[in-house]
């Protein structure tokens, strides 16, 4: 696994844990009603949801290509587009999309809600699938693939981290709230970017 392979694929994982959702919504609720712990507690639970589905995307992916390369390679295909399509998802103001929770959250200690937030998240593992079947290879060792299920993980807790201080050292949750839109735009732009060149990288390698 070359550097530039890690960094494109560690530029999706990072504009996956940025993208605003009920997750940040998480985190920014549990480091103001609470404290900066309760905050770090729920970002460390939900990066171990991330490992989970990271986990068994990449099982899953990697018997797939073991044993049906066709299936792969239509998975991939289909991945990349799905990318492409997220992509402009994210490029479509909704303003509607408020980043609300649940009432019933407020009962869980902080650990357990991050965790579930995410591991009863069906579209992370769709998430997990679209870009694992862009980076797993037929020659990809354990190593690579711990990498690979690291890099989500790391990069999903670190940036909820970093939230949780953010918005009770400094005070930034009404930036993030009123910034989102800004955010998810952006993210737009550079996954569609990504998703072309995974997206080129498959019809090159395999009609050209």
């Amino acid at each position: 696994m070359t550097f530039f392979f890690w960094m494109q694929f560690a530029a999706v994982c990072v504009i996956g844990a940025m993208s605003p959702g009920p997750s940040l919504a998480l985190i920014i609720r549990n480091s103001i009603q609470f404290n900066r712990l309760a905050g770090i507690l729920s970002s460390i639970g939900h990066a171990i949801g991330i490992c989970i589905y990271a986990t068994l995307s990449i099982l899953g992916l990697h018997f797939i290509l073991t044993t049906n390369i066709f299936l792969f390679n239509l998975i991939e295909f289909t991945g990349s587009c799905f990318l492409i399509f997220l992509g402009f998802l994210f490029l479509k103001d909704n303003n509607n999309d408020k980043l609300d929770l649940e009432s019933d959250q407020k009962n869980l200690n902080s650990f357990f809600q991050g965790f579930m937030i995410s591991i009863l998240n069906p579209k992370i593992l769709i998430w997990f699938a679209a870009i694992y079947s862009q980076f797993i290879q037929i020659e990809s060792t354990i190593f690579t693939s711990t990498i690979l299920i690291l890099t989500a993980s790391v990069i999903d807790g670190a940036w909820y981290v970093i939230v949780a201080f953010a918005v009770t050292s400094y005070g930034l949750k009404d930036f993030f709230l009123q910034k989102r839109n800004k955010i998810q735009k952006i993210s737009g732009v550079v996954l569609i970017f990504i998703a072309i060149l995974l997206l080129y990288k498959l019809i090159k390698t395999n009609f050209l």
